[in-house]
């Protein structure tokens, strides 16, 4: 065993090893006790040797993992001491390891593995949650704590709200992982989310509106029992796309899973003068004044529980579709934070409502006064429409001490303001051109944890061990969408060097040359909009039509490219220019008006993929000027126009893409949606006109 304070692998060790034995091949009189002995040592034989996690290590052999633990890897092990396996079955009521049962043991041992090297100093950069799930499919929550060593104040990490890693034991290395010994076992709870929020007595204004409004009862789906994905795996292969061959797997689950906003007790008293759920649902009444005298406004039970009834509209807002964890509620992935802030836009529990979430930092023009690197909920500062400032909600990325934050089918964070999708919501929040990553639109991605945030790993997307992995999703995985049997659905994982927006993108493909997919569009209050696609103009692209509600929309797009659609003399035509931001600002405006006027824009300023050469910079947060490239300036990273009309924000509108051109396996990409209202897109004469961030 070796202490370390930063990242290593296995291959480091070695290393290390071979470097002293040279080291004292050179030198005969070094001190014996100054020695170091290369030993090899598995996790398994730390647990065996270590007898103070003899009681652990007969844990793990009751569950039948000691043989994978013997194994290579890069393991996590958050390891109980033989004192916290005493509480933890005196908590229980039992005696002794004897009367677990093999299950106990493997739900056990399994929350407390991670199939990741995870050293302090990784633990440190977290927000709130540790990236990779453990091994009983579940991320666990993590948190920094200070504690005493002697006399000094030093930084250790409570494990799901209960387990502290023991600071003076932590980082032993071994051969294929890391160990982190803790003073209790760290439980995963497989309470629902309703139920685990209503241990917290300090929310229990919102947790009564949810029960009596019936919402809570929505909230108890767990996972797809239907779904093996074993059934699919004659679909996982390598699919090319262009100059990529992707490995693509199929899900290995369809699980459920919600993200609840809970104001406490304490601020809807003082903000609001909100005591119970009666005056609740009198403040929800005049942002939800719609259906005003009908028998479902009431405050009878059979009323709260209509999804018409106002206190049912407020709350359902506060709960989004999909089980969210902090880090993964945005991404820094392609995001040049010195010009926007990252932001998606995602559906709640109430019907045909979408929810702004907004990570704010410190570097651009719409930080205003809010706080940095904070993430908010409904957010809007433009300095250019201070007339349309909404301060929106701060979420908070832990809860009470001792609480459990995170279910078996979801999460649940404070918030320091009511939110709504009521009239004031529409004029300001909505009143933006919105920029919708398709991530965002299908819930079950996140939920399944589908997208990683390890974008600059640099990996082959043809290796099965990649760490951003590519899918491909078998008819029905997803709720209101609907393919053909012959079209093929790929996700491409996220990496900072793709021309894509977050990194990721969908594709559709067919070895019989035809595919078709219908799906819901994201729901806006009701108005004159955009909607506009953005993707990636490639020679192996195929050629689309579209259609919004059913009717097609113009002729068939062609993604293709380098003598296709943006061959030199079409460039010429539609006054596409290149090294955009080198441009005056007048030519700027002028070239954009000129692509507009034929359903043409460029690329995003304020998106760009790295350019130093693919995942050479790792991490997303050392995104620059000087490593990446602007979307704008790539002839190929283009957003096309594909509908202008009316949206009707109390009707679930739709998009449908067919292919007229799908030969050899051409492939059409969609990467993010923008529905942009007439305020934005219409400016004309002397307004500033729509921005190109």
């Amino acid at each position: 065993m070796k202490k370390f304070n930063k990242y290593i692998s296995s291959l480091t060790l070695m290393l290390a090893a071979f470097a002293s034995m040279a080291l004292v091949g050179c030198n005969d009189n070094i001190a014996d006790e100054d020695l170091y002995t290369y030993k090899p040592e598995m996790l398994s034989d730390y647990l065996h040797n270590n007898a103070e996690f003899s009681d652990f290590a007969a844990i793990v052999e009751k569950a039948g993992k000691m043989e994978l633990l013997s194994t290579y890897g890069t393991y996590t092990c958050f390891a109980p001491t033989n004192d916290a396996i005493k509480k933890y079955l005196n908590a229980y009521g039992l005696s002794s390891i004897d009367e677990l049962t093999a299950a106990d043991c493997d739900t056990i041992a399994s929350t407390l593995l991670v199939d990741k090297l995870y050293s302090m100093a990784d633990l440190g950069a977290l927000q709130g949650f540790i990236e990779d799930q453990n091994m009983l499919g579940r991320p666990l929550a993590c948190e920094p704590v200070q504690v005493l060593v002697g006399e000094d104040s030093v930084t250790t990490y409570r494990i799901n709200r209960s387990a502290l890693v023991i600071y003076e034991m932590a980082n032993d290395s071994v051969d294929n992982g890391i160990v982190h010994p803790i003073s209790t076992v760290a439980e995963s709870s497989n309470q629902t989310l309703p139920t685990i929020m209503n241990e917290d007595r300090s929310i229990s204004i919102f947790n009564t509106c949810l029960e009596i409004t019936g919402l809570d009862e929505k909230m108890q789906r767990i996972k797809d029992q239907s779904y093996d994905p074993r059934d699919w795996e004659y679909m996982e292969g390598l699919y090319r796309s262009h100059e990529h061959q992707n490995y693509c797997w199929v899900p290995q689950s369809r699980n459920y899973g919600f993200t609840a906003f809970a104001v406490p007790d304490s601020i809807l008293h003082t903000e609001y003068g909100i005591t119970d759920w009666e005056s609740m649902y009198d403040y929800a009444c005049p942002i939800y004044p719609e259906g005003a005298g009908q028998d479902y406004y009431g405050k009878s039970a059979e009323a709260l529980k209509d999804p018409r009834n106002p206190l049912n509209k407020l709350i359902a807002y506060h709960i989004l579709d999909r089980k969210g964890l902090y880090s993964k509620l945005y991404t820094n992935c392609t995001i040049f934070r010195n010009e926007i802030n990252p932001t998606e836009w995602y559906a709640t529990l109430l019907p045909l409502s979408t929810l702004k979430v907004e990570y704010v930092y410190g570097t651009n023009k719409f930080r205003g006064n809010s706080q940095i690197r904070t993430l908010y909920l409904n957010r809007m500062y433009d300095p250019n429409r201070p007339n349309l400032t909404n301060r929106g909600a701060i979420v908070s990325q832990t809860v009470g001490e001792g609480l459990v934050q995170e279910a078996v089918n979801g999460v649940y964070y404070y918030i320091d303001r009511l939110i709504d999708y009521g009239e004031n919501t529409h004029n300001t929040v909505f009143n933006t051109r919105m920029r919708i990553d398709f991530y965002d639109i299908w819930p079950e991605l996140m939920t399944n944890d589908i997208r990683t945030t390890r974008t600059g790993e640099g990996d082959s997307p043809a290796s099965k061990d990649a760490a951003a992995r590519n899918y491909i999703f078998p008819q029905g995985y997803f709720d209101n969408v609907e393919t053909n049997e012959d079209g093929d659905f790929i996700y491409q994982g996220c990496r900072n060097y793709y021309w894509s927006y977050e990194g990721d993108e969908f594709n559709l493909r067919s070895d019989n040359n035809v595919y078709d997919i219908t799906f819901n569009l994201p729901s806006v209050p009701t108005g004159q909009y955009q909607i506009r696609l953005g993707f990636c103009l490639i020679p192996t692209r195929g050629i689309g039509q579209f259609y919004i509600d059913g009717l097609p929309q113009g002729i068939p797009l062609d993604m293709r490219g380098n003598g296709g659609v943006f061959s030199g003399v079409w460039e010429a035509r539609v006054g596409w220019k290149s090294n955009y931001t080198n441009l005056s600002q007048d030519a700027k405006d002028q070239t954009r008006k000129e692509l507009a006027n034929q359903g043409w824009y460029y690329g995003p300023r304020s998106v760009r993929n790295i350019s130093t050469g693919g995942g050479s910079v790792k991490d997303d947060n050392l995104l620059s000027a000087s490593n990446s490239s602007p979307f704008c300036n790539n002839n190929g990273t283009v957003r096309r126009l594909i509908y202008t009309g009316p949206l009707d924000g109390n009707v679930q509108h739709t998009m449908r893409i067919r292919s007229t051109y799908a030969v050899g396996g051409a492939e059409l990409m969609f990467d993010y949606l923008e529905i942009v209202p007439k305020s934005v897109y219409g400016i004309e004469g002397e307004g500033k006109g729509e921005d190109d961030l």
